[in-house]
């Protein structure tokens, strides 16, 4: 993978981290702010991994 891809998939986690804020504000269910907030983690992982490559 290149460099682009950690770049997209750093990108990704910022996404999802405001669709986590953005439901949280919204007062939706818990389950959905973890699932955003989850993909964020799984996306940043991935992102520092190819990094570090």
């Amino acid at each position: 993978m290149s460099p682009q891809d950690a770049f997209y998939f750093a990108r990704r986690a910022q996404e999802e981290n405001r669709k986590a804020a953005a439901a949280r504000l919204r007062g939706e269910d818990q389950s959905a702010v973890a699932v955003h907030a989850e993909l964020a983690v799984r996306y940043q992982a991935k992102a520092l991994m190819l990094q570090r490559q």
